[in-house]
């Protein structure tokens, strides 16, 4: 493991050892949170409802869009929220997933092997449990159950009362996959995203390089059982000869499914983005939003906006012998694809990729585009990342345009009328965020947004918590996580780059994870914020 890590960074061997630590004593309590255990348990009230934030989005379109903020929480009280508590993840150098917040509980698993079931006012643990690997992707409440996905590829059903396993199901038996995006739920049925990183590992020039293919997993979400699994590449991968070093390669293969699918109730189907192809020969759905039919899986058709990206990490080595001879630029849709409802009566789907362009696709004529329009430069890291949100006929896009040489640079918060494709306004990140801050602090604005009536909130990886005037885009709270906590559960924390989850906002309480050790400022806190005289004071 020495020789393997040497071109790591720190942080990046601190996340790596996150990964593959050990977990062996999965399905029990961590004695870390006994101290913070609630008190009499109150039973777990409706998940749903309005004001709940229930997996990705408070809706299956994935808009993001918080109708019902509840409480005292509205635009004019935005500017007053404060740090009410923060739960402090033991034994890790990342936050969690982004919260769920379901009958007056919050929901978070974490990159240390954990979910736990908090109480979303007082942030004390009413249960935890251990999957087999770390959670990163949102839980789902649903009959009874909290629903989520590991790092090795696993679904779990969990009495969302008692944390008790009511089933396990392996989604993929390839050893690199795992689940990155949050699990939908619909009419009973969980639909799980299956993504992997034998990306990574073909960055090691004696790996053979790649037989995953990405998909969705269709679950019975009473009781785990497979109903239809879909890849988003038809054929199994097979040899391709060798490669200079001599080791075997395979294809096709990748087309990994990062996010959380969206469903389309009235067509019958779910959207989902793809990524890159790590080898070839080229399959057809690459870089792609693909419709699958919700009772069958078979796919109702696919959209390719960048055919023929092929990449992985071999291309980052000067002579990477996985890399492929016509390598692309890696430009995933890594954030959910947004079903959209305009007040004309239309329906689009928005779709935002790395490359920086937003898409607005026609769900009636297979995804044919619409408008396109270029919010940011790309790059490995760049253009849109994670997600956007939307409210009636505006999307509110995070640019990220990560520059590692310039950590200022980038990060950039953009409004777009959905009916022209135009820009309505641009905030772009203060240059000093980063100012004074360790290194890995970027301003780059990768993690999902999130919006409520009036206003947009975003978090950027120089750790600051934005909310933003959503007509006008002028900065109205900001709150700088990048410094020491003291956790409710007795353990002391510490705030870092925000990237990929984005607020949860319910019942007049907003929740933010801070930290994120890959190529960025490490962190283990979570924290919830509310206007006064809400939640607990810190």
């Amino acid at each position: 493991m020495q020789q393997q890590a040497a071109n790591l960074s720190e942080a990046e061997r601190h996340a790596i050892a996150d990964y593959i630590g050990d977990h062996g004593d999965a399905g029990t309590s961590h004695p870390r949170v006994e101290a913070n255990l609630c008190g009499a348990a109150r039973p777990a009230g409706a998940a749903a409802g309005p004001g709940s934030w229930n997996g990705w989005s408070p809706d299956m379109e994935n808009t993001r869009f918080q109708s019902a903020p509840g409480g005292s929480l509205t635009a004019a009280r935005v500017a007053s929220l404060g740090l009410r508590w923060a739960f402090v993840f033991p034994d890790t150098f990342m936050a969690g997933s982004q919260p769920t917040v379901a009958g007056g509980r919050l929901y978070i698993g974490s990159f240390n092997g954990n979910v736990y079931a908090l109480d979303a006012k007082a942030g004390c643990v009413h249960w935890t449990f251990k999957p087999e690997a770390g959670v990163r992707a949102a839980v789902v409440v649903h009959d009874g159950l909290a629903l989520f996905g590991d790092l090795k590829g696993i679904a779990y059903g969990v009495d969302a009362a008692t944390g008790e396993q009511r089933w396990r199901a392996r989604l993929d038996p390839h050893p690199q996959a795992r689940v990155t995006g949050s699990p939908v739920q619909h009419a009973g049925r969980l639909y799980v995203p299956v993504s992997s990183i034998e990306e990574l590992a073909a960055r090691d020039p004696k790996y053979p390089c790649c037989t995953f293919r990405g998909g969705v997993v269709a679950l019975d979400a009473a009781t785990g059982q497979r109903v239809w699994k879909a890849y988003t590449i038809d054929e199994a991968a097979r040899p391709l000869g060798t490669t200079r070093a001599d080791v075997a390669r395979a294809g096709p293969s990748g087309v990994a499914v990062w996010s959380a699918p969206t469903i389309d109730v009235k067509r019958k189907v779910l959207y989902v983005g793809t990524g890159n192809s790590y080898t070839g020969p080229d399959p057809p759905a690459t870089d792609a939003i693909v419709a699958f039919d919700l009772a069958s899986g078979a796919k109702a058709w696919v959209r390719s906006l960048l055919p023929k990206d092929k990449w992985n990490t071999g291309c980052l080595e000067k002579n990477g012998t996985n890399c492929p001879e016509d390598q692309g630029p890696d430009y995933d849709f890594g954030a959910s694809p947004v079903l959209a409802h305009l007040s004309d009566g239309r329906e689009l789907i928005l779709a935002g990729q790395k490359a920086g362009i937003l898409y607005a696709l026609d769900p009636d004529r297979q995804g044919e585009v619409r408008w396109q329009v270029q919010l940011g430069k790309g790059g490995l890291l760049g253009g849109i990342e994670w997600g956007l949100a939307v409210q009636g006929d505006s999307a509110y896009v995070a640019i990220s345009d990560w520059d590692f040489d310039g950590p200022s640079s980038g990060g950039a918060l953009v409004a777009v009328d959905l009916k022209t494709g135009k820009e309505r306004w641009r905030t772009a990140n203060p240059a000093k965020a980063c100012l004074g801050k360790p290194k890995g602090c970027t301003t780059a604005q990768a993690a999902a947004v999130t919006v409520i009536p009036g206003v947009v909130f975003s978090g950027s990886a120089d750790g600051h918590l934005r909310a933003y005037d959503a007509a006008m885009g002028r900065i109205v709270w900001d709150y700088d996580s990048v410094r020491d906590f003291q956790g409710v559960n007795g353990l002391a924390g510490s705030g870092g780059s925000i990237n990929a989850a984005g607020a949860t906002v319910s019942d007049g309480m907003v929740y933010q994870t801070s930290g994120y050790s890959m190529f960025a400022m490490p962190g283990n806190v979570l924290m919830a914020f509310g206007p006064p005289g809400t939640g607990r004071v810190r």
